[in-house]
């Protein structure tokens, strides 16, 4: 795009499963050393969205689209400080992050684009099998298996598009000061060159989603049995937390992966990147 924007370029590693398992682990191992600023930034984000749900609720829809990239970008921009062994200011860590204002706004655009143009192709796969575009409990309760799956495959197909284009692209923008058109086009092909490694960390991530959400679950009814209908609050903030939780270590690993999926043309200080993968 600009004739002065940095050149991209990946790494030569061959990537397999196992590679997927390491950034998961990675991603724990950053997440435990980055998680207070996590969950400053989602409290503070959940704080908008209640603002602005007040005012006009769907104002929160655009944050979420337009403020997505950004968090993401912000969390990882808190790894790659752990990773050179730099201070986790939250002020310095966020300026980082504005000094892109442009292009992320540009990519929510896009995002939001992408979006509504898959969303249009699963309602058109859905009345090409004559598929309800509504689903009411009871329905949920007697749909047959081969409805069940052709909704899964439905979603994966529409849903893959938008995770492909925005699995690396806010750190392209944030530490290879990509356009956002290059940011999606690379990070497509970089998940499809380690598709094998990035398939595994996705099975893994969903796995302890749903086991978080089954602990989250037992103790949000243990939390009812001993407070009654006041502790309805409680057990939902306990579920938040434990879904962000995993969600933090999710964008942690991601982090991983890009480290190791794009050649870093600059040169880190030794010593500092020693340290800190010492510690890791």
């Amino acid at each position: 795009m600009k004739s002065n924007e940095p050149k991209i370029s990946f790494s030569d590693k061959n990537f397999t499963w196992q590679d997927g398992k390491n950034w998961f682990n990675q991603g724990i191992i950053f997440f435990k050393l980055v998680k207070n600023m996590w969950y400053v930034s989602c409290l503070v984000m959940g704080v908008l969205f209640l603002l602005l749900a007040s005012v006009a609720l769907p104002l929160v829809a655009v944050l979420v689209i337009f403020a997505s990239p950004m968090v993401t970008a912000f969390i990882m921009n808190c790894c790659q400080a752990v990773r050179l062994g730099q201070p986790l200011q939250i002020n310095m860590l966020w300026q980082d992050v504005f000094k892109q204002l442009n292009y992320f706004l540009l990519l929510g655009l896009f995002s939001a684009l992408l979006s509504m143009v898959m969303q249009q192709v699963h309602v058109l796969l859905l009345s090409a099998y004559e598929l309800p575009l509504e689903m009411t409990e009871e329905m949920a309760m007697n749909m047959s298996g081969a409805e069940a799956l052709l909704r899964v495959l439905f979603n994966l197909i529409t849903n893959l598009p938008v995770a492909l284009a925005l699995a690396f692209s806010p750190a392209l923008i944030l530490f290879k000061r990509a356009h956002p058109v290059n940011a999606i086009k690379f990070s497509v092909l970089a998940v499809l060159r380690s598709w094998k490694a990035f398939i595994a960390l996705v099975l893994l991530i969903v796995l302890v989603f749903f086991g978080v959400l089954i602990l989250a679950s037992i103790v949000g009814s243990v939390v009812l049995m001993v407070m009654g209908s006041a502790g309805q609050l409680v057990a939902n903030v306990l579920v938040l937390f434990f879904v962000f939780t995993v969600t933090g270590i999710g964008l942690c690993s991601q982090y991983q992966a890009f480290t190791e999926l794009f050649a870093d043309d600059e040169q880190e200080p030794e010593s500092e990147d020693t340290e800190v993968y010492a510690e890791i």
